[in-house]
């Protein structure tokens, strides 16, 4: 059985429009609500495996203050294929990691994450489970693959749906 989580980072500061995507901070309602899931985390003692963060400074912004309420993990990876990735790529990114990790959270960017959990519970990525997957959405998935490698070959199944 392995476990995937996936984390949209928290909502972003568009003030400064000279700023390339990539280097956008979190805005004060994104730290806010960052905290928030923080709290959460740390409620329901969440820890796993391995932390694949995207490069963006919004997303290592918000995995810093989630794990400044819970130590989720010691293996934390910077992955730069996890900016502006497609289902498809996250999913190749999932699917590369070796069976001795049992779970595993992903925080990265829109559409990708919601096309992800999309694909993951119904097979496809054009259906939407979701009215909406805002900024600091978490999702828990389950799967009774054994290999990374299968993930996708059947139906995940939603441990958890959290939103600020």
């Amino acid at each position: 059985m392995k476990e995937i989580h996936l984390i949209r980072h928290s909502k972003s500061d568009w003030s400064d429009t000279h700023l390339k995507d990539k280097e956008r901070p979190l805005s004060k309602r994104g730290r806010k609500n960052a905290r928030f899931l923080g709290k959460y985390v740390e409620k329901v003692s969440f820890v796993t495996d391995a932390a694949l963060v995207s490069p963006s400074i919004r997303t290592s912004e918000t995995w810093k203050i989630l794990q400044s309420f819970q130590n989720i993990t010691k293996d934390t990876r910077i992955i730069s294929e996890i900016y502006e990735a497609e289902y498809s790529d996250l999913l190749r990114i999932l699917r590369s990691l070796p069976s001795k990790i049992n779970n595993v959270v992903l925080i990265g960017h829109n559409p990708g994450m919601e096309d992800l959990a999309n694909y993951l519970l119904l097979g496809n990525h054009t259906d939407s489970l979701f009215e909406k997957f805002p900024t600091s959405s978490f999702i828990s998935l389950v799967t009774d693959q054994k290999d990374w490698a299968d993930l996708g070959r059947q139906s995940c199944r939603l441990k958890r749906f959290w939103i600020p």
